[in-house]
């Protein structure tokens, strides 16, 4: 079984048109969407628009849960509101926080199982900085995954696969915003370190094993990040252009 799985989108057309282009290629049996689809200075509309077209099971992020809550804290969450229509608004009304795929074998969320949607699972960013954390950490907010061997996550942005014990977790990146900046728990940058559109293909081996590969797709960075300067986001436009966030200036917006 080979699992294509995207993530964060932030509303990045130009970059979600190119994954989804080269995720043709891969011919993968099922598409699994991990949220924070529509907001961000780009074109939330069009993107929900090619997002609802993949017909793929789809999960609620927290950007999701902001835009039905009225949460305007977030500058993408306040930009990308008056542009969605009210059926964007009640397809985002469905979709639910956790699912199980593959008889219960896969779980998908967008922060971590344990943590909600803010959660940070694999990522340790007290520095100030995202490094791996310490198996404990990680194997404490798996709390609530059952039988599954598969944890499908995003909401950091950033793309890694981990192993804790006989648990393999996937995070496919950003496929929109490669970089930003947060106050929340602590001031701190992620940066993936190179503008391309990520995401990542689950394969189940024999014997029962997940691999994963992690892929980088080149567009045109520089005309997404056009668009976020043209909104009012210069700041979005450096991350968006350049992967780095360069100096941690605050709440992504």
């Amino acid at each position: 079984m080979r699992i294509a799985v995207l993530a964060d989108a932030h509303g990045n057309l130009l970059a979600l048109e190119a994954v989804l282009s080269d995720l043709r290629r891969q011919a993968p049996d099922l598409i699994v969407n991990l949220g924070d689809l529509a907001t961000g200075p780009f074109d939330p509309a069009g993107s929900a628009d090619a997002q609802i077209a993949l017909g793929c099971p789809t999960l609620a992020g927290n950007h999701e849960r902001n835009l039905l809550e009225g949460d305007d804290s977030s500058g993408s969450v306040a930009f990308a509101r008056p542009l969605l229509s009210a059926a964007h608004m009640a397809w985002i009304a469905t979709l639910p926080a956790t699912l199980r795929l593959a008889d219960g074998e896969v779980f998908a969320c967008h922060g971590s199982p344990a943590g909600g949607d803010l959660d940070y699972l694999l990522d340790d960013v007290a520095s100030g900085r995202a490094v791996l954390a310490p198996d404990d950490a990680i194997r404490s907010r798996l709390a609530g995954i059952g039988s599954a061997r598969l944890v499908l996550c995003g909401h950091t942005h950033m793309p890694r696969m981990v192993r804790v014990g006989d648990v393999t977790v996937v995070n496919p990146g950003s496929i929109g915003m490669p970089a930003y900046a947060d106050d929340d728990p602590v001031p701190h940058a992620i940066e993936a370190g190179a503008p391309h559109a990520r995401y990542a293909v689950v394969t189940r081996e024999p014997g029962g094993i997940w691999s994963a590969a992690l892929h980088a797709v080149a567009y045109d960075w520089d005309r997404a990040a056009e668009q976020a300067r043209r909104n009012g986001k210069p700041g979005v436009a450096r991350w968006t252009a350049t992967g780095r966030v360069q100096e941690i200036s605050g709440p992504s917006g």
